[in-house]
């Protein structure tokens, strides 16, 4: 927890510090502001395909481009185990993540579904409070395993590779999240999954049998628990991986 506390310090006002928000806040405004009537079908679509990704790419390699600018020697004078320093990296990351998916359902939920129709803006798609808060707890638990991914990856090739990478991945995901085999592709999961939760096809599209890319199946609820499941055993494989890893190689640089 000290080491957590320590590593949480070294973003306080600085712009890693306030990217979870900034990304999500620039989400909705071009969403709301652009789409109007549209606004949380592209909130949530802009989100989850482009912007999520991208903030968690970019936050968790600057919080590992700190020590590793310096070839980890700051890290290697402290007297404590370095895969604890990896904890605390993943634990932060995981921080930010949480905030900014809770940041993204109060804001949807008090612009979509009281505010503009208040001042007779009204949403095209229909949703629920309960919706609103699946969708945050999925991209929240479904995204998890991507974080010691992205820190592994930066430690390896810097910033710029991981994002392009993890992007390209990313994109592959929401292509594949439409076919029978989207289990098999990490990236595909959290794509597949929003699809029942509030009714959205990758494309951005309602999920309805009229819309491209709509096939029968993709919004039975049922796929939920597994693509959960799947993502959680990706986050410990990886998280205890990446640690290892760091813990013997990673931090050994100078």
């Amino acid at each position: 927890m000290k080491l957590y506390v320590a590593e949480n310090l070294k973003y306080k006002h600085t712009f890693t510090g306030k990217l979870w928000f900034l990304m999500q806040a620039l989400t909705l405004l071009l969403a709301y502001g652009i789409s109007r009537g549209n606004g949380i079908n592209s909130a949530y679509n802009w989100w989850y395909i482009l912007m999520l990704p991208g903030m968690v790419t970019l936050f968790t390699c600057l919080v590992g481009e700190k020590d590793r600018k310096m070839k980890n020697r700051a890290v290697l004078t402290l007297p404590v185990q370095m895969g604890r320093i990896w904890d605390a990296k993943i634990l932060v990351s995981i921080k930010a993540l949480f905030f900014a998916n809770l940041f993204g359902a109060v804001a949807n939920l008090v612009l979509a579904l009281y505010l503009l129709p208040a001042v007779w803006i009204p949403q095209m798609l229909e949703i629920s409070p309960l919706q609103i808060a699946a969708a945050a707890a999925v991209m929240t638990v479904t995204t998890l395993w991507q974080i010691p991914f992205c820190l592994w990856l930066n430690q390896c090739w810097g910033i710029l590779p991981t994002l392009i990478v993890n992007l390209i991945l990313n994109a592959s995901g929401t292509l594949m999240a439409v076919t029978p085999y989207w289990l098999l592709n990490p990236w595909a999961i959290l794509p597949r999954l929003i699809v029942p939760i509030i009714g959205i096809l990758p494309n951005g599209l309602l999920a309805v049998p009229e819309s491209m890319t709509y096939t029968p199946g993709i919004t039975d609820t049922s796929s939920i628990l597994p693509g959960v499941l799947v993502t959680l055993a990706w986050f410990v494989i990886l998280w205890g991986a990446s640690r290892l890893w760091y813990k013997i190689k990673g931090a050994q640089t100078v």
